[in-house]
């Protein structure tokens, strides 16, 4: 098991990113909500095995994003795995995740039909809640 939180935290968030400038606000809700909740958020990447070859910029906002996750005192994992939503649930389950913030995309339909509905089918059972920032 990869526990990315410390053994004592009762209230953990996982927040999900792609490489966004816009993904910051996922992780300040998840750093607010973490603090609102006396708990410890991660955030979290999914690596596609397609997604090896990204561009340069790319890989230059994912570290920005994770220096602002660790700025924050949040901890960093990059996951990888042909099913995002798969990964993401199996990796919360895993850390024993309360909480799963995601991002509302301009591609929302899609996001929610391939990503977020499948996640939350995936972890309702665990009693995980997953919610999704605008």
């Amino acid at each position: 098991m990869l526990d990315n939180f410390d053994s004592k935290s009762r209230y953990r968030i996982m927040v999900c990113v792609t490489p966004q400038k816009s993904c910051e606000r996922l992780i300040k809700a998840g750093h607010d909500r973490a603090k609102e909740m006396n708990g410890e958020f991660s955030v979290v990447y999914v690596n596609k095995d397609d997604d090896l070859h990204k561009h340069l910029e790319e890989h230059e906002i994912l570290i920005e994003l994770f220096n602002k996750a660790q700025k924050l005192r949040g901890s960093v994992s990059i996951l990888s795995g042909k099913k995002i939503y798969e990964t993401l649930a199996q990796f919360a389950k895993d850390n024993r995740v309360n909480e799963i913030v995601v991002g509302k995309s301009l591609r929302s339909a899609f996001d929610n039909q391939q990503v977020i509905n499948p996640l939350r089918k995936c972890v309702e059972d665990n009693n995980i809640h997953v919610s999704v920032v605008d």
